[in-house]
């Protein structure tokens, strides 16, 4: 009984802890508003575009709903929004550290707490959350491939709007150039194949007893 009671305490401050995360992925993505207002380079449109702030944002909802002893939502569902969180907030770290925090223009737009909190805080906290708290019907691998729906449906909306607006949320999705084509076409495969690797990563860190052939 007292273990159990334990449990419980842990699991009530896990939560605290989710809601003051959800609280600061938020308030990380005012204050970037705000930097790039004052910049005079905010556009609301433009701005919601962004992988960065949706995959953010996305993760705050999955936080809340977990915070909040799930909304009546069926655990299969859960655990696939979690999943879907740890491997969209990855690809938003990785693709940060190594192909954009270097370049001049995006560190000139990019306020450094909202770098901070989004690129690195998040990503880490949503991995540790989903060791931490190991869901116990862990999806099968053929399930948890429509967590790549979203990035791929992005990826086509980017191009296609881009297409119509000449605007890109990220340079090395711009086509317009030269030989670019080819490039966006490597760049975006190798995420995609990197997504599929993080999958595979992402359920490996459940134990096997938990796995659902």
């Amino acid at each position: 009984m007292g273990r159990l009671k334990q449990m419980e305490q842990v699991k009530l401050g896990w939560n605290l802890v989710r809601w003051v995360l959800a609280a600061v992925s938020v308030y990380a993505v005012f204050v970037q508003a705000n930097y790039l207002i004052a910049k005079g380079g905010f556009q609301l449109g433009p701005f919601l575009s962004f992988f960065t702030i949706q995959a953010n944002l996305f993760t705050v909802i999955v936080l809340v709903i977990e915070a909040a002893g799930g909304f009546g939502i069926s655990e299969t569902w859960r655990t696939g929004l979690r999943g879907a969180a740890v491997l969209y907030l990855g690809i938003t770290g990785l693709v940060y550290a190594v192909l954009l925090s270097q370049l001049p223009m995006v560190k000139e737009i990019v306020h450094p707490f909202a770098d901070g909190v989004h690129h690195l805080l998040m990503p880490l906290w949503i991995l540790f959350d989903w060791v931490a708290f190991a869901p116990s019907n862990r999806p099968t691998y053929r399930q948890s491939l429509s967590w790549l729906v979203y990035p791929l449906a992005y990826l086509f909306f980017s191009l296609v709007r881009g297409g119509i607006t000449g605007w890109y949320p990220y340079p090395f999705l711009n086509p317009n150039q030269p030989g670019r084509w080819l490039a966006v076409s490597i760049v975006s495969v190798v995420i995609l194949l990197i997504a599929c690797a993080m999958i595979w990563a992402i359920l490996r860190l459940v134990p096997r007893n938990q796995l659902k052939q």
